[in-house]
């Protein structure tokens, strides 16, 4: 008998995860992916948020991140003006109908995390929170980053 290998665990996790948030977004007309933009962006904060940085967030291409943004745009989740700086971006705010579903967002993401870690102790959760953002950094090469540890791009 094979032992199951870690990345067919990360791919049915994410798949139900995502499947999960979709479910959750129905209600309220919109994707998963949807929401997900919305929570990031509410997490920018006061940063200026570009749609550059939503393609690389999600790890989507422009024409997806453009798709994407323009459903927002037009449920009036998000504005997309052209950036002052440099016309070939665009910067992305939460309207105020977005940023009505922010609390609803985090809170089922919240219960989402704790949905995952529910029958761990508190350190295997801090483990796997760790061994999660090591994956995550994989992407990254040395070749791929400067003498800090920063992304080169």
């Amino acid at each position: 008998m094979t032992t199951r290998r870690l990345g067919a665990w990360l791919r049915d996790a994410e798949h139900q995860m995502n499947l999960e948030m979709n479910e959750f977004a129905r209600p309220f007309g919109l994707t998963g992916m949807q929401l997900s933009v919305i929570d990031y962006l509410n997490h920018q904060g006061d940063a200026v948020t570009y749609q550059v940085d939503v393609e690389r967030e999600f790890h989507v291409q422009r024409s997806t991140a453009s798709l994407l943004i323009k459903r927002m745009v037009e449920r009036d989740l998000v504005t997309r003006v052209v950036a002052a700086s440099d016309s070939r971006k665009r910067q992305l705010q939460l309207t105020a109908k977005g940023q009505q579903l922010v609390p609803v967002v985090t809170q089922h993401l919240s219960q989402q995390d704790a949905k995952m870690v529910a029958a761990l102790s508190q350190e295997e959760a801090a483990a796997f929170r760790t061994a999660l953002q090591t994956i995550a950094r994989w992407e990254f090469s040395t070749e791929q980053e400067d003498e800090h540890g920063n992304r080169k791009d």
